[in-house]
């Protein structure tokens, strides 16, 4: 890797995987992590974030992780508390998170 990331922190929403294997949010939160930043990782389930943050741990890189729904602007507000409390800063913010409204055309 080329270090782009190098002293950064970078919050990746949607951090973890629906079922196992790599989503693109597990994608992103490990390789972040292998170009150098500080990962806080973020899901709806905070067991989900865990997966990448062992694998990023267990290459020696930080990743701290947190349960929000980036649906909710209070949840969003907490999440950018809880990253700052953890980092100080934050320098990348990866939107990984789709919230899909079911309904006909007039509803949605």
């Amino acid at each position: 890797m080329t270090g782009r990331l190098n002293k950064k922190v970078a919050i990746v929403s949607g951090a973890g995987s629906v079922g196992p294997g790599w989503g693109n949010g597990k994608a992103t939160a490990v390789l972040c992590a292998r170009e150098g930043a500080k990962v806080f990782g973020v899901d709806l389930d905070l067991g989900a974030a865990d997966a990448p943050r062992g694998i990023i741990e267990a290459e020696g890189g930080v990743c701290a992780t947190h349960a929000a729904d980036v649906s909710k602007a209070a949840s969003v507000a907490a999440m950018v508390e809880a990253c700052m409390a953890a980092f100080g800063r934050i320098d990348v913010l990866v939107n990984n998170v789709g919230i899909a409204r079911t309904g006909g055309i007039a509803t949605t």
